[in-house]
Order: structure tokens, then sequence, then C-alpha cells
């Protein structure tokens, strides 16, 4: 699931005689379908969506479609099918018109599909570490916090002194952040940390923890103001593990 309002109404002005360069910039929209198949259908579901990727690719669609598989917690099982690094604008003018794909969703997926649910991220590129290789990793850490009403700013200062303490240390872990915009809690923010197997999940004895880093970035007094807007934000906080699916997703030829 990185644009400003400012940037977009400039780029407005310009899109007329600048079109290529406007478009060069990748968004900031991740646009995922959460879809949980019918149960004893996993295998059809699977094959519709490897059925689903290949008319994409018959169509010439310019847009990546990608789905992960859900491996642990409440939605263990499910599909997260999503189009990233969009534009609000490019829902109006999608690389295949939405009748067309749903028409095809409908004959190869929704028949295997018990429900399904659609939101809107917005990716927050001035608190993420994004790993420069720019590919997308065999699994993701997922952590979604739920926080207090009215308590959103006081979250993203926490988060945005951990990620400036991380830059100050040379921290080396890699997270991206993103804030839920449409299809559920108004107070959702989302961390996910890129891994790639199993292994990288445990522990790394040559990284420091994020309370110890932040701790010789900007002293125990900073930490504890920092912990302390978390602990007082926070709700409820839940995580999951999801693995990127490549035999189901669609890329386009390079």
């Amino acid at each position: 699931m990185r644009t400003t309002r400012l940037l977009c109404a400039i780029a407005v002005l310009l899109s007329a005689a600048l079109p290529v360069v406007g478009q060069e910039k990748p968004g900031n929209i991740d646009a995922f379908e959460f879809q949980k198949p019918k149960n004893g259908m996993v295998k059809e579901y699977e094959e519709g969506r490897k059925q689903k990727a290949a008319w994409h690719k018959q169509q010439h669609d310019a847009q990546p479609l990608l789905v992960w598989q859900v491996l642990t917690g409440m939605d263990t099982g499910s599909y997260i099918v999503g189009r990233v690094d969009q534009h609000w604008a490019d829902f109006d003018k999608p690389s295949i018109p939405d009748h067309a794909d749903l028409e095809e969703y409908q004959k190869s997926v929704a028949g295997y599909v018990e429900s399904m649910v659609a939101r809107y991220y917005e990716y927050l590129p001035k608190v993420s570490n994004p790993d420069a290789e720019n590919t997308t990793p065999k699994f993701d850490e997922i952590i979604t916090f739920h926080l207090r009403y009215g308590k959103r700013a006081d979250f993203m200062s926490a988060v945005g002194a951990i990620h400036l303490a991380g830059v100050k240390t040379n921290w080396p872990s890699h997270y991206e952040w993103f804030a839920l915009v449409a299809g559920g809690d108004a107070e959702e923010v989302v961390l996910a940390i890129p891994h790639s197997s199993w292994a990288d999940f445990a522990d790394k004895p040559d990284v420091k923890p994020f309370r110890e880093m932040l701790r010789d970035a900007f002293g125990q007094v900073e930490e504890d103001s920092v912990m302390d807007r978390i602990n007082r934000s926070v709700e409820s906080e839940t995580s999951e593990i999801i693995q990127f699916r490549p035999d189901l997703s669609y890329m386009p030829a390079k």
C-alpha cells in the first residue's frame, strides 16, 4: 500500500507539458483485496489465480498484479491480491478496463472465494527504510497497530524518532510503514519487515534491538519518551507472516 497534495496540484498544472516525467515517479497508494478461499477449494482458487495471471499477460497489462499468501494469524489461509505504487489518478485510467478485469475475475476466481475485503493503504516513505534492491521479498512480517482515537500524530512522531535514530546510527534493519486510508479502522498503521527466508526471522546478534539503538542515538531520556508515546498511542497490535506467491502473480515483461 508517495505523494503530497501540493505536488499533486503542481503535477496537474504541468501534466500537459510534461506527461512522461509526471508518470516516472511511483505513486504511494497500494490497493489490496483480502480474499478467503472457500473451504476445500484452495487448489481451485490457486488454479483460477494462475488463469487470471495468464489473462493479464495476454492483455499486455502494464501494471503488476501481486499475490501473497497469509501463513499465520487470524487470516491464515487467505490471500492478498494487489497493485502497488499507484497514484490515485491511476484508478481512473487502469491499464485493463475495470469491466473486463471484473468479468475475468468472475469467470476464473470468484466461484472459489468465500469472502473478499478491499483496502487502500498509503505508503509512508519518510519513515521507511526499504531494501535498496527494490525486490519483493519471499516473506513479510506484518505488524498492525490499532491506535487510540486521536493518537496517530503522537504515534507517528515516535515512529519518526525511531527512523531518525536508525539513520543516525546506520541501523541495518529494513522496514516499511503504511497507513490505512480506506476499508477499515481509520486509526490503523502497518509495519512491514521483509525476510528472505525462514532463517532470516532469527534474532541477529550483530544488529542492536531498536530500543538499544534508540538509546545510543538520543540517550535514555529520549528513549523513554519515544516508548511512552507508543504505549499511550497503541490500543492493540497483531502480527502475521505473509509469503509472496510469484506463481500466482502477474509481472509485465520488461
